[in-house]
């Protein structure tokens, strides 16, 4: 992904390191597809959607369901395993985005959904807000226990 000036396209600058690679480029591929997701979403705000559109929808919406599910488990089981004191609170944050996903994905299935800015927010501030904000706070207890 290249830098970009315009911030919804959440270039790799607007992400920090969270000293685990795996984690890093896991975010990255979040970021990627909450991209394409907005693209689609965008067009939808001058017209309605068709049956390409919700198909392309409901394949981005499941990418970024299964890999932000995936990547939560990890981020859990390493947090566990090394015992890390902010695990109880990243696990309620993991589980309360998960359940707000899945709303909006019965939402999408039913084809009930309105594309507004808030709802790429929700993505957005979601990705950026929680990796940078509190991702970042295990990077120096994962560093301290290699």
């Amino acid at each position: 992904m290249s830098p970009s000036t315009d911030q919804e396209q959440a270039p790799s600058c607007l992400l920090k390191d969270v000293g685990v690679m795996r984690f890093n480029k896991e975010h990255m591929r979040l970021a990627s597809y909450v991209a394409e997701f907005q693209e689609v979403v965008d067009t939808l705000k001058t017209r309605e959607a068709i049956i390409d559109d919700w198909r392309h929808i409901d394949a981005l919406f499941g990418r970024i369901l299964k890999v932000a599910s995936s990547h939560f488990k990890a981020e859990e089981e390493m947090m566990s395993s090394q015992s890390y004191p902010g695990y109880e609170s990243q696990k309620k944050q993991h589980d309360k985005f998960l359940d707000q996903m899945l709303k909006v994905q019965d939402d999408i299935r039913g084809r009930k959904i309105k594309f507004k800015d808030d709802f790429k927010a929700l993505l957005w501030d979601w990705l950026i807000n929680h990796i940078n904000q509190v991702d970042v706070g295990y990077r120096d207890f994962f560093k301290n226990k290699s």
